[in-house]
């Protein structure tokens, strides 16, 4: 990003930008899309968009970065009861996540049809922090039932793991799997890792 947003006209260009670049993808793809239609679609000149952002890979980036901490603050506020069991915690998640993967018109799909092309180290980065939050919580609630000794490296395994394998069924809509059948497979496994044991490494 070229010039920083300061003041509130600056930032609100920048939001109008990345909500045009959001909607072009969704409209047109990935690869159909160009810093002129974004332009066009923000009703700004080229001229200006460029004032903000160096390139399309840049509109790309701050979009994807912006999702990333969108979809984190869903996390922070799903309905989780006080009661709650963290199988219940770990569902909840996990269908969350499959919705917002079908959400957005597309966009999300698109985004997931072409991940490796994207910047999805910082989209790792800012769900893992977000769920390392809401599990944080959650477990200092419940430290006398879960008493996870190394629950930042389970969290870490976790989260890009589960990451992966939602891109991965979204994207591909594999036949043999379902959807559900892979959530459900996921609460298992997330569940599952998070009760067993800590592994002390032999003498």
């Amino acid at each position: 990003m070229r010039k920083l947003p300061q003041q509130e006209r600056s930032r609100q260009m920048v939001s109008t930008l990345i909500e045009a670049t959001a909607r072009c993808i969704a409209e047109r793809g990935l690869d159909n899309t160009s810093t002129p239609m974004i332009a066009e679609r923000a009703g700004v000149s080229v001229g200006s968009l460029y004032q903000y952002f160096s390139s399309k890979d840049a509109l790309i980036e701050a979009m994807v970065a912006q999702l990333a901490n969108d979809i984190g603050t869903g996390l922070s506020r799903l309905p989780i009861a006080p009661e709650a069991s963290l199988r219940d915690l770990v569902s909840v998640a996990i269908r969350f996540g499959f919705a917002t993967l079908h959400s957005q018109d597309g966009l999300y799909l698109e985004l997931v049809r072409n991940w490796h092309r994207l910047p999805t180290q910082k989209v790792a980065d800012v769900l893992q922090q977000h769920f390392l939050e809401l599990a944080r919580l959650y477990f200092l609630k419940h430290y006398r039932e879960y008493p996870i000794a190394d629950l930042q490296v389970r969290l870490f395994i976790i989260t890009n793991s589960t990451l992966f394998t939602l891109v991965r069924q979204v994207g591909q809509q594999s036949a043999w799997v379902t959807e559900d059948a892979v959530a459900e497979g996921l609460i298992d496994m997330i569940t599952g890792y998070l009760l067993a044991p800590s592994l002390k490494p032999a003498d």
